[in-house]
């Protein structure tokens, strides 16, 4: 089966963290390391994105981070499409910024 854009699939973390104190500053931080090393990119501040071949496997990382979640932390996964992903509209102002990233390119071995 070859790659359909209806079952590829972008998975977008966006939360917010109250960072308090010391304690809630810290599981703020693991959390986002977290993101990052499930290997989300940053689009903006507490918005972070990660492309899977499968919902399943989406689905399966999410799992992974919702013990990481920060206890007084509001997070929400969006589970979208690629074709969905790729109607997106952005505007940008005119100090530079981070681009879009795209799909990854699929690797072959031999």
């Amino acid at each position: 089966m070859g790659i359909n854009g209806w079952r590829v699939m972008w998975v977008i973390c966006v939360y917010d963290c109250p960072m308090i104190d010391s304690e809630a500053r810290h599981d703020y931080s693991v959390f986002r390391r977290s993101l990052l090393q499930e290997n989300f990119v940053q689009l903006q501040n507490s918005l972070y994105v990660h492309h899977f071949p499968t919902i399943a496997v989406g689905e399966a990382t999410i799992v992974r981070l919702r013990p990481l979640i920060p206890k007084d932390a509001q997070v929400a996964f969006f589970i979208v499409t690629d074709k969905q992903y790729g109607m997106t509209k952005e505007f940008f102002g005119t100090k530079p910024t981070k681009k879009k990233p795209n799909m990854p390119e699929q690797v072959e071995l031999f």
